[in-house]
């Protein structure tokens, strides 16, 4: 028996929308939950695919999470809301959150929109992308639970916080920038162990505060920031903007998606659009940006690397093997998932 199994991208999408409705979420928000799965997977966010859903629906059985969230607006101004997700996952309020912005943006410019008491909303790329592919400027922040100290600390008080802004393009996919002000996902060394890999140095250190490889013992001490203090100072940032805006709470605030499986996880995201027609202007925004990619993808090459990228476009080629070849789903992955299955009468075959 193979580590890794191979599944086309549309099986997967089916077997996740089913799981979910099996799971008593509406078909609408079902098709919405496996989208934003399938979409990390074939970007190769794997953290935040197929690897998620066994938690996704554990979370839903016990009780942790609303499988059928009404997400609520609590106070809405000329370019701003703020939205109670209802303790759902987190993809039903951020889409609805997204679309307002990008339908509001073109009335004042900018909009944004704060929300709180969700779980985590998956791969940040998926709504900042939203609004890009709208001819808008889209960015989304959202906070994490505590896994990494403040730069000279060694007690974990600051989430990943993972930060994305995308921006349109008149001929092709959009620029996408999207990252953790940690120096990788925590949910990227979950993956590891199910994996059975290890993890890059400078990940994480153990919980005697020294350096690991081992994602078991990663796991029970500290990832580290991105550039040291830099990313330590931004993920305050975003704790702060989502959070701290919203009024959900920062740091011991936001729960574990892994571990608190007997009350909502707390998060919090800020997600926004801007119209540069607002600006200096939509078509005079765009050939900025061609210009700009122009230059970038002319830059002379420097030894070891085979071209210079835009952010997204690494993850535009692995799409495309992906379209071929399959969505590699680990054996531990899809092991969960039958169980989790299992509890909802339905047999996955992978």
């Amino acid at each position: 028996m193979t580590d890794t199994v191979f599944v086309l991208p549309e099986r997967l999408r089916r077997i996740v929308e089913e799981l979910f409705v099996r799971a008593s979420v509406e078909p609408d928000n079902a098709a919405l939950l496996a989208d934003t799965i399938i979409e990390a997977n074939m970007r190769g966010v794997d953290s935040h695919g197929i690897a998620a859903l066994g938690i996704y629906l554990r979370r839903i059985r016990t009780g942790a999470t609303n499988p059928r969230p009404r997400p609520r607006i609590i106070k809405e101004g000329v370019a701003s809301v703020l939205i109670d997700g209802d303790n759902g996952l987190g993809a039903i309020t951020a889409r609805f959150a997204m679309e307002k912005a990008i339908a509001r943006c073109q009335d004042t410019a900018v909009f944004l929109a704060c929300c709180f008491n969700n779980t985590t909303f998956g791969a940040a790329f998926y709504y900042s992308k939203m609004a890009a592919l709208e001819g808008k400027i889209g960015f989304a922040l959202c906070n994490a639970p505590p896994s990494m100290a403040p730069w000279g600390g060694k007690k974990a008080l600051l989430g990943t916080n993972p930060i994305s802004v995308a921006l349109p393009r008149r001929v092709g996919v959009p620029i996408v920038l999207d990252m953790a002000t940690s120096a990788a996902a925590k949910s990227k060394i979950y993956l590891a162990k199910e994996r059975g890999e290890p993890i890059p140095p400078g990940w994480a250190l153990d919980k005697d505060g020294k350096p690991t490889t081992d994602p078991e013992e990663a796991l029970k001490g500290l990832v580290m920031p991105l550039g040291g203090a830099k990313g330590y100072g931004l993920s305050l940032v975003v704790d702060l903007l989502c959070g701290g805006l919203s009024g959900g709470g920062c740091l011991d605030k936001v729960m574990s998606l892994h571990r608190s499986l007997d009350r909502g996880q707390n998060v919090s995201f800020a997600l926004g659009a801007i119209d540069p027609q607002w600006f200096g202007g939509l078509s005079e925004f765009i050939a900025i940006v061609d210009e700009v990619v122009d230059k970038i993808h002319s830059c002379p090459v420097a030894d070891g690397f085979d071209q210079v990228y835009l952010p997204g476009e690494i993850e535009e080629r692995i799409r495309k093997v992906r379209e071929r070849e399959g969505i590699p789903v680990p054996r531990a992955v899809i092991e969960e998932i039958a169980s989790e299955a299992s509890y909802l009468g339905m047999e996955v075959d992978l």
